[in-house]
């Protein structure tokens, strides 16, 4: 139980919101650690080993690091939160969390920080004449290096700043976190499960809370299992919406109920790493907002063409089997499809630019594909996305010329 509750500590320690100050702490701690090593310069060499400094030519250079530092960081900061609304208002809010976790900006800010902390704890110890004449000089090397660093630092923020919070470099972010989860899935549909398959009047497991399943410990359960000679089924898949009666899983010959539960993390929220299916929601979300508030078609088929790289990359299995005493069944990769391109058939079904562009990637989905329930899917969304736009598209011609391209691509597989 112990190490189930640490393992739910770690989850929530990866989280972008839980950890914004990890950079800076270390940072910091780091700049403290090399103002003390510095001393050392003077008990470990010879009185005159380096040649002598003026004080107020080092006191001076940490005034400008210590003024700019906190300026640059107060600034960086705010333009950060900024980041984090623009990336809401040009995509969807449940973006946010992916700008949040960009490795670049944090180190950019950390660094900023541990930068100013650097300079106020320099220039104490020389205010209290913490050093002699080779800490002295040490320390003068040292922060000519830490200030060449912060200036290539700061021309690569420049750059970073053009791009963060941006419509194509979130949709980018979101691209990427679904790829992670496809690939994923894709490599082991049963991620790495090999027991046997329960009956359905196995004993259940209820859950005893609600939220989103995020995250399943297969390797707790695993254990679970192994230690009492048993086999858990696992039911419920990450992103399903769970409630104090949902079935978690079924059991035979393990009696550990809360031990299991505590193996299904439920949140308020979803998240990407074990769900690949919000990845697709997220991204059909951007299309809505876009097709709903600007009439943007141009974002809208960024997404399904980003949708389509998705679902027809290659990806390598795997037939390794981890936990030989679970099983979990493979998702159903229909809803992928549904809930991504439902929503946008929906708020584009009138713009006859978007019809056209979701008719050719449903239909290259359909014939690359490597999942054969994708393909089917892909073929009976395309009629259903014709249908819809027939009724609604208000110009003769454009309704004709739809319904001719979607018979040209699909005539062959019929």
């Amino acid at each position: 139980m112990l190490k189930t509750m640490f393992y739910q500590w770690y989850l929530n320690f990866k989280k972008p919101e839980n950890t914004l100050w990890v950079a800076p702490t270390l940072g910091a701690v780091l700049a403290v650690v090399f103002v003390l090593i510095a001393k050392l310069a003077d008990s470990h060499l010879s009185a005159d080993a380096f040649p002598h400094l003026d004080l107020d030519t080092l006191d001076d250079l940490l005034n400008v690091i210590a003024s700019t530092m906190l300026a640059v960081s107060t600034f960086s900061l705010s333009i950060m939160v900024s980041a984090f609304g623009s990336a809401s208002n040009a995509t969807t809010p449940r973006a946010t969390k992916l700008v949040m976790s960009d490795g670049s900006t944090r180190l950019a800010i950390g660094s900023f920080l541990s930068a100013f902390v650097y300079a106020i704890i320099a220039k104490i110890a020389l205010g209290l004449g913490f050093y002699a004449q080779n800490g002295r000089f040490v320390l003068f090397v040292g922060t000519l290096l830490i200030l060449g660093y912060l200036i290539l630092m700061l021309i690569r923020w420049v750059q970073i700043l053009s791009q963060l919070g941006g419509q194509s470099n979130t949709l980018s972010k979101i691209s990427h976190a679904t790829q992670a989860a496809v690939q994923a899935y894709y490599q082991d549909p049963q991620m790495g499960t090999g027991g046997k398959a329960l009956a359905d009047t196995a004993p259940p497991v209820l859950a005893n809370g609600a939220g989103y399943l995020t995250h399943i410990n297969l390797a707790g359960l695993q254990k679970l299992a192994q230690d009492q000679q048993g086999y858990i089924h696992i039911i419920a898949h990450a992103g399903d919406f769970i409630m104090p009666d949902s079935t978690l899983a079924l059991v035979e010959n393990v009696d550990a109920a809360d031990e299991i539960r505590a193996c299904f993390m439920i949140d308020a929220s979803r998240d990407f790493a074990q769900d690949p299916e919000w990845g697709f929601i997220v991204l059909s979300e951007v299309a809505q907002r876009a097709l709903a508030t600007n009439n943007d078609a141009g974002t809208a088929i960024a997404v399904m063409t980003s949708i389509f790289n998705l679902t027809t990359a290659d990806y390598t299995p795997s037939e390794e089997v981890q936990f030989d005493r679970l099983f979990i069944a493979p998702l159903d990769t229909t809803k992928w499809l549904e809930n991504s391109f439902y929503p946008i058939m929906r708020d584009g079904s009138g713009t006859l630019e978007v019809q056209l562009v979701m008719q050719k990637v449903l239909f290259g989905i359909f014939c690359h594909a490597k999942d054969h329930t994708l393909q089917q899917s892909a073929k009976s969304i395309a009629q259903s996305a014709l249908q819809r736009a027939q009724e609604t598209l208000a110009f003769d011609d454009d309704k004709a010329e739809l319904a001719t391209l979607h018979e040209g691509l699909f005539a062959k597989s019929e």
